[in-house]
């Protein structure tokens, strides 16, 4: 490699213009984004046949709405959704319960 007179290597042409880089545009602050509390307790609430998940759509729920009250967050829609589909098992858990209970 040949060094000019100043010690640098030396400038060839310029690359073709397929080969120049682009600066990337800069990102833009979206804001804070969906809170994951909401959407576990939106996942629990749709799989609350199996029992247990219905308990921890409610505890989820509720660590959700404090923390979206806190932080601004978006997820309130889901924690709702999450709560009305748990609501919804529970009386279909009900239900059932009632028409397997033998009557005397």
């Amino acid at each position: 490699m040949s060094v000019n007179s100043s010690g640098e290597p030396p400038q060839g042409p310029n690359p073709p213009a397929y080969l120049q880089m682009e600066q990337a545009p800069p990102q833009q602050y979206t804001g804070p984004g969906r809170n994951g509390w909401a959407v576990a307790c939106f996942v629990c609430g749709l799989v609350g046949i199996l029992g247990f998940p219905i308990m921890l759509c409610w505890i989820f729920g509720f660590i959700a709405l404090v923390q979206i009250t806190r932080t601004g967050q978006t997820g309130r829609l889901l924690v709702r959704l999450g709560f009305s589909a748990s609501g919804i098992w529970i009386l279909i858990i009900i239900a059932k319960a009632a028409q397997l209970t033998p009557t005397l």
